[in-house]
């Protein structure tokens, strides 16, 4: 199991935040997740490859300091508000951004394939446009 030693006050390096949106140019190709979907195997499985690019980003997150230690599970309320209305993510900061990163990593946990639907249905991708804002 992974845990989480990076505090919220910690900074981001401009590489960690670059390994990051490395994953921008994948999640935003069109033929990646047609109509939103997590794509599937010829048996309605969710598709391997892309359950192996939902693990690489995940573990980006932790190796890169945007799963953080917070009372994660009390921001739920907040964390619902950027999912409902992405245009909010426009004007979040670096301590948003990063907490709900990692609040999607941490709900993982307990609903299935969270991150996967996030991924497909464009919601990570949005936090990671907002997240280029802050490239030095």
């Amino acid at each position: 199991m992974k845990t989480c030693s990076i505090k919220e006050s910690e900074g981001i390096e401009a590489q960690q935040l670059a390994n990051l949106l490395d994953f921008i140019p994948v999640f935003e190709d069109p033929s990646f997740c047609p109509a939103g979907q997590i794509p599937v195997d010829e048996d309605n499985w969710p598709d391997e490859d892309f359950m192996k690019l939902v693990s690489r980003f995940m573990d980006a997150c932790y190796k890169n300091g945007f799963v953080v230690r917070f009372d994660w599970e009390n921001w739920e309320t907040e964390a619902m508000t950027y999912v409902r209305d992405p245009a909010l993510l426009k004007e979040a900061d670096l301590v948003v951004l990063r907490r709900l990163l990692t609040w999607h990593i941490r709900q993982n946990r307990f609903t299935k394939n969270h991150v996967a639907i996030m991924i497909a249905s464009g919601h990570i991708l949005l936090v990671l446009k907002s997240l280029g804002a802050f490239r030095v």
